[in-house]
C-alpha cells in the first residue's frame, strides 16, 4: 500500500473511531450538548468548514486517480 493509500485508510478509521465514540450510549445527550455549545468551536468552524472541503476533493482527486 502506498503512502497515500495509507493516508486516507487512516482518515477513514479516523472518522469511524469518531463516529463511533458519538454512538456510545453511556454519554448523555446533554453532556455533548455542553461540549459542542463551547465558543471554540464557533471560533475555529470556518477554518475547520475548508480542511473538510479540502480533505473531501483530496480523497475524489485520489479516487479518480486510481
Amino acid at each position: 500500500m502506498t503512502l497515500q493509500w495509507a493516508a486516507v485508510a487512516t482518515f477513514l478509521y479516523a472518522e469511524i473511531g469518531l463516529i463511533l465514540i458519538f454512538c456510545l450510549p453511556f454519554i448523555p445527550p446533554q453532556r455533548w450538548q455542553k461540549i459542542f455549545s463551547f465558543n471554540v468551536w464557533g471560533k475555529i468552524a470556518t477554518f475547520w468548514n475548508k480542511a473538510f472541503l479540502t480533505i473531501i476533493i483530496l480523497l475524489i482527486v485520489l479516487f479518480l486517480e486510481c
